[in-house]
């Protein structure tokens, strides 16, 4: 089991915060050592031909079952005279406040980007139960759905995105993919991999406590 970061945009901090996002893909790259075009999926996870031996050997992923995700969001802080992230570190008054939720009693918030977030602020932490590589285009209505969509309005929060797909969940997920990197991405069909996971709202350290 490890502990790592992860990333969320303040659309997918809302959706995991309300219980509707269970799921999240990621690109799924072959190491240096890999041919290119060899990638393979067995039962057991993916496989590639390794350049030196040109036998196949099991890729790893990054992530695995049981692996604990504090998850990183564009934040600020309360705190008196709280001008930087060392500063918010240190400081005895105050506290965190996430640019996901609405902050009316702090409208001139400066707001730190996500991968600036410390370890201690996270509100958030994810525990992976399932991990799969697949292509993009694989996915599972399910799966659509537990990436954080809403059927009441099937944008994912997101502007821009067509408000129905002729009730095919799966295409507002390729919409938002497209969204996220580029349009045609999804026609593309990369490989990805995709994390399962449980959502615990409080930060990783206290869960680990109370754990213990």
């Amino acid at each position: 089991m490890a502990d790592r970061p992860i990333l969320f945009s303040g659309v997918m901090i809302r959706a995991n915060r309300a219980g509707i996002k269970t799921n999240t893909r990621r690109a799924f790259n072959l190491p240096k050592w890999a041919e290119p075009g060899t990638l393979e999926i067995d039962d057991d996870g993916p496989y590639a031909i390794a350049s030196e031996t040109g036998c196949l050997a099991k890729v790893p992923t990054r992530i695995n079952v049981g692996d604990r995700l504090w998850v990183r969001e564009t934040w600020s802080h309360t705190g008196d005279h709280v001008f930087s992230i060392s500063e918010a570190r240190r400081a005895i008054s105050g506290y965190p406040i996430y640019q996901a939720d609405d902050n009316p009693d702090f409208p001139h918030a400066k707001f730190w980007p996500s991968i600036h977030m410390p370890r201690e602020f996270s509100r958030m932490t994810l525990i992976v139960t399932d991990v799969k590589v697949e292509r993009l285009q694989d996915i599972s209505r399910e799966d659509a759905i537990a990436e954080g969509l809403e059927w009441v309005a099937p944008t994912y929060g997101i502007s821009g995105l067509a408000e129905t797909w002729n009730g095919d969940p799966r295409e507002s997920y390729f919409a938002l993919w497209d969204h996220i990197n580029g349009a045609g991405a999804a026609a593309k069909n990369p490989w990805v991999v995709a994390y399962s996971y449980t959502v615990h709202h409080c930060n990783i350290d206290r869960m680990a406590k109370v754990a213990a």
